[in-house]
């Protein structure tokens, strides 16, 4: 008997019970370290909405960046959410075949920093505003770093696209030779 890594020794084996709760706690291991991690992530995110919420003002809930500060926590709060349920179920099911969950999980988890990052790069017009600072001066700041999201964009999307076929491979799904 095979399944997903455990193997069954032959039945004159008196560790033969030991052997299978070792080899399950050896797969599951990195599993449960995981889904513990993302939940206290996901906590202290929770707490960070909280304490941005109660201690802004008025005024500074008004601007852009605070909104996509906000927007950013509740995605993390989301793939922390989506990725926990793909985890847990992994847990709970010896076997988990790839479904759109991991891909969706998959994507959260790839994508997620780049809109951190592009977040972060909406900071430098606090530093340098549209109405003061040249046109020439923005080109030459936000070239280099627009080139750079560019390249993640497509290194990101190949990935996605490459880890997806591969899943779709696992399942056996018979339209997968034509998405490759």
């Amino acid at each position: 008997m095979h399944v997903r890594g455990i193997t069954s020794p032959p039945m004159s084996s008196v560790t033969y019970p030991e052997s299978i709760i070792n080899d399950y706690v050896e797969f599951m291991q990195p599993v449960f370290v995981t889904l513990i991690v993302n939940a206290a992530f996901s906590a202290s995110l929770f707490t960070l909405l909280v304490v941005l919420l109660a201690l802004s003002t008025k005024e500074s809930r008004r601007r852009l960046v605070f909104r996509l500060n906000v927007f950013a926590i509740c995605i993390a709060l989301t793939m922390g959410i989506v990725v926990g349920f793909c985890d847990g179920k992994l847990l709970l099911m010896l076997y988990l075949p790839p479904s759109a969950l991991s891909v969706t999980s998959m994507a959260l988890v790839v994508f997620l920093p780049f809109f951190s990052d592009s977040i972060l790069l909406t900071r430098l017009f606090a530093i340098y505003p549209l109405s003061c600072t040249s046109w020439v001066t923005l080109l030459k700041i936000f070239t280099f770093p627009f080139c750079i999201k560019c390249a993640r964009i497509v290194v990101l999307t190949l990935f996605l696209n490459g880890y997806s076929a591969y899943t779709r491979i696992l399942i056996g799904d018979p339209f997968s030779a034509i998405v490759t």
